[in-house]
């Protein structure tokens, strides 16, 4: 046990460490961590811990669909997401880590630095010129959808942990990448920007693999192989991912009940993706 401890620190002290998505304590509210705690299993730490876990880069996401991220902040969608880019600023900049752009910015060692992201880009999807505005601020990371169908593409799982959207199950909307989504995917492909796949439905995420000229990330997920959990992808997805150069990322989350509940459990995952697509295409996230 000693010998794997210590292997894991050192691969620790001397590897590029990367989460590939979190979110900054000033992005959500307390009551809304306090409330997510009871249902969900994940710890949330503030991002000046990032240096003592050694952490190189934090992916720090806004949360854009509605529901979870702009309604209750009571201003209009795109202004609730400029707001939590700029919590997400001011929580680095108070703790002395920079906000990065490049992957040439990034620095081994104890620096750690943060990327900003969009989890949910429903803003893009209602005025898609909102794409050039997040990327002049920074954003690096463009999740299409988060717990809400939008213009672009459709989700995989509903805030209730129902597969897929009401209005998907019940036939009133068509599932997959939208004609306008496979224009953002163009755009966000121009502009350098990471497209993120967690959260989207199986249609969404083929379609993007297939339409996208530069690798594609599912920055927080599981093998449905190994657990049967709406947020998890399929082997087919999986190896669309990796087939573009992209990213696995594994998501070490529990909720209620299930998904990865223990370290055995995230192992079982990583070994099936990287026997699956090879572990050159896995993270964490």
């Amino acid at each position: 046990m000693s010998t794997t401890v210590e292997q894991a620190r050192k691969l620790n002290d001397t590897a590029l460490t990367i989460d590939m998505h979190t979110h900054g304590l000033s992005i959500v509210p307390r009551w809304l961590r306090t409330l997510g705690a009871k249902t969900i299993d994940m710890q949330s730490e503030p991002l000046s811990q990032l240096p003592k876990g050694k952490v190189n880069l934090a992916v720090v996401t806004a949360v854009g669909d509605a529901l979870l991220g702009t309604a209750w902040r009571l201003r209009s969608p795109w202004n609730g997401v400029k707001a939590q880019l700029e919590l997400a600023r001011a929580e680095a900049s108070a703790a002395g880590i920079a906000v990065v752009e490049t992957v040439e910015q990034i620095e081994a060692g104890d620096t750690a630095t943060v990327m900003l992201g969009v989890e949910g880009a429903d803003v893009v999807g209602a005025q898609p010129d909102r794409l050039i505005d997040l990327h002049r601020m920074g954003v690096r990371v463009l999740g299409l959808v988060h717990y809400a169908d939008n213009a672009l593409g459709t989700i995989g799982t509903s805030v209730t942990g129902s597969r897929g959207s009401r209005a998907v199950r019940a036939g009133r909307y068509s599932s997959g990448l939208t004609a306008l989504g496979k224009e953002v995917v163009a755009e966000a492909n121009r502009l350098g920007m990471l497209i993120d796949l967690a959260h989207a439905d199986a249609a969404t995420t083929l379609a993007v693999c297939d339409q996208t000229s530069a690798p594609v990330v599912s920055s927080h997920t599981g093998a449905l192989a190994v657990h049967e959990f709406p947020r998890y992808i399929s082997d087919e997805e999986a190896r669309a991912i990796s087939a573009t150069g992209g990213l696995i990322g594994l998501w070490p989350m529990g909720f209620r009940g299930v998904g990865m509940r223990d370290l055995d459990e995230f192992a079982r995952h990583a070994s099936h993706l990287a026997e699956l697509v090879g572990p050159e295409h896995l993270c964490v996230g």
